[in-house]
């Protein structure tokens, strides 16, 4: 089964106006989360944020009007790495399900 990617938007942080708009989203948090769909699912993530530059050329969407899908399509756009963000979850779920390693953790005093 192939892996599925889904954002996450944890928080987004807004100046309370800038000239004549109000709630102005300047920086994204956000989480991609990585799934393997199995009935018992092993799944990876990544966190990180991104700052939304708002100048008046561009088009603004009042925050009372903002979608999932506006902040996501902003990361895709404002994020240069996320197709190897996603391959880069992809190893961890399957280093999870294939170990090459082991850590150990002495009891030595």
């Amino acid at each position: 089964m192939e892996n599925t990617f889904k954002w996450k938007i944890n928080q987004l942080d807004a100046k309370i106006s800038v000239g004549d708009k109000e709630n102005v989203v300047y920086n994204i948090h956000w989480g991609l989360i990585a799934s393997d769909g199995a009935e018992e699912p092993v799944t990876a993530s990544s966190i990180g944020t991104l700052s939304v530059d708002f100048s008046d050329d561009a088009e603004f969407i009042p925050y009372e009007s903002l979608t999932k899908e506006d902040v996501v399509g902003w990361l895709e756009t404002g994020l240069d790495n996320v197709d190897s963000m996603k391959e880069n979850l992809s190893r961890q779920i399957e280093l999870q399900k294939n170990p090459v390693e082991v850590y150990h953790t002495p009891d030595w005093e």
